[in-house]
């Protein structure tokens, strides 16, 4: 891919970038739909914002072979994940409210993606369930790249997954951008003290917890369940609320690309699930309590369109 942004050009081939905070986090999170944009002869470009560390190979790796099993471009703008950043203390330190600390790594983000963008690129970005801070940075880049180049950048935000999957994190996140959406599954809320249980429950049932002794496990978990509910209660920054207009689509429920992309990610999804079908049979049920029945062989994903900014694509 060249640099440059291509404002000035006329294209006519639809081109998509799915922005993954990390390596995974677009074959977790929306695998069908990006599967559907191919097959639409769409260009897609699978992004990968934050790669650093002891295993950043490996995980481009993971990476760029996913990318080609879903049939789809590959950029890492390798920028230091949270674990490598200055501003973080400690796997809890994971989980923060954005704040002034990440505004020179946003505007970084910004610039490095502006480089790659051709004239009526659509960003799908994470919502950034789960109050992981990289997937608050690429949300908040995203909106502000929008912004910038508003109207020739349409925007929407995939539902982080594996965070989605814990009750009510989907309907916090939304409840925290103070944006009004219609009741819709997923969307409705609960006491402070059930969705802290609701997500301490989910965190003990994870494989990467189970070697953990009980005691610590369930106390480990409470925390985290505080600490993510805590950060997950950051409200809407200043600036211009986000409009919000849900879609809805059915894709494949067993593509094989689909469960290929999985299990690229040798050096993840034994966290999640016991196995690549494990976890993706976890995300396609998810999936389908979104909408009304549907024949086995389909689920749904669903996005967020914003409308405050840049163009809507349906």
């Amino acid at each position: 891919m060249t640099g440059g942004r291509h404002l000035g050009t006329t294209a006519r081939v639809r081109r998509i970038y799915y922005l993954g905070p990390h390596p995974d986090d677009i074959a977790f999170s929306c695998a069908g739909r990006v599967l559907g944009d191919v097959a639409s002869g769409a260009e897609v470009t699978l992004v990968s914002v934050f790669v650093s560390g002891e295993f950043a190979e490996v995980r481009r790796a993971e990476d760029e072979a996913a990318a080609r099993r879903l049939g789809c471009q590959y950029l890492s703008i390798d920028l230091f994940e949270a674990l490598d950043r200055p501003e973080v203390h400690g796997s809890l330190g994971l989980f923060m409210p954005f704040g002034p600390a990440h505004l020179g790594i946003t505007s970084e983000v910004v610039t490095r993606l502006g480089w790659h963008l051709h004239a009526g690129a659509e960003l799908v970005a994470p919502l950034a369930v789960g109050a992981h801070i990289d997937h608050r940075i690429v949300h908040e880049a995203a909106r502000a790249l929008a912004f910038q180049l508003s109207p020739d950048v349409g925007l929407s935000y995939f539902e982080d997954l594996p965070y989605s999957l814990a009750p009510f994190a989907v309907a916090r996140r939304l409840a925290a951008l103070e944006t009004t959406v219609p009741e819709l599954p997923g969307t409705t809320r609960a006491s402070r003290a059930v969705e802290v249980a609701a997500q301490r429950d989910y965190l003990r049932q994870l494989p990467i917890m189970r070697s953990w002794p009980v005691g610590l496990r369930g106390l480990a978990c409470h925390l985290a369940a505080r600490t993510i509910y805590a950060a997950d209660s950051q409200g809407q920054r200043p600036g211009p609320r986000p409009t919000l207009v849900p879609a809805l689509r059915t894709v494949s429920a067993n593509h094989p690309a689909r469960l290929a992309a999985l299990e690229a990610y040798a050096s993840q999804w034994s966290q999640f699930a016991d196995s690549p079908a494990a976890l993706l049979a976890r995300f396609v049920e998810y999936g389908r309590t979104l909408g009304p029945a549907l024949p086995s062989e389909k689920t749904y994903e669903r996005t967020w369109h914003d409308h405050s900014v840049g163009r809507f694509h349906s």
